[in-house]
C-alpha cells in the first residue's frame, strides 16, 4: 500500500511540475540605502525601523516580487535585481520603501550611498512599500 501511495505522490509531483512553467526564480541583492533621502524625493521624511520590522518587510517583499506578473514577464536575463530600501514616514507611520531594477554587470554604483536611478527604458523596474505587515508594489 505504501508503495502505491508513494508512486501516486511522485506522479502527482511530476504532473504538477510540468503544468506550472510560470515559476521564475529571482535573485535579489538587498541594499539598505543610507544616503540622502532628498536625492530620491525632497518630500521624504526619514523613519527609523527596527530589525524585526525590516525582516518582516524583506520577507513580504520577496513574496510580492515572486508573485509579480510584470517581473515574471521580463526577459530571462533580467531575473537578477538590485533592490534599495529605506525607512520613510507616510501619513505619520513608518514604512519601508523599496526601489529595484534588473541588475547589470556594467553598473558600478555604491547602492548604500547613491540613489538607484530607475531607468524606465531599461525595463524591469519597480517601487514598493511595506507597512510591516504587507508589501505592495506601487510602480
Amino acid at each position: 500500500m505504501k508503495k502505491w501511495i508513494f508512486l501516486f505522490a511522485l506522479a502527482l509531483f511530476f504532473g504538477c511540475a510540468k503544468n506550472n512553467p510560470e515559476f521564475v526564480p529571482l535573485s535579489l541583492n538587498w541594499f539598505e540605502y543610507q544616503g540622502d533621502l532628498a536625492a530620491i524625493d525632497s518630500s521624504y521624511k526619514p523613519a527609523t525601523v527596527d530589525s524585526s520590522f525590516e525582516e518582516t518587510c524583506l520577507i513580504s517583499m520577496t513574496r510580492a516580487l515572486m508573485e509579480s506578473k510584470n517581473l515574471r514577464e521580463c526577459e530571462e536575463s533580467a531575473q537578477k535585481y538590485n533592490v534599495q530600501y529605506f525607512g520613510i514616514l507616510v501619513d505619520g507611520k513608518s514604512v519601508l520603501e523599496f526601489r529595484g531594477q534588473s541588475a547589470s554587470i556594467h553598473e558600478i554604483l555604491d547602492m548604500e550611498k547613491e540613489p538607484l536611478p530607475l531607468n524606465k527604458s531599461k525595463n524591469c523596474t519597480f517601487k514598493a512599500r511595506c507597512d510591516g505587515k504587507t508589501a505592495t508594489l506601487i510602480d
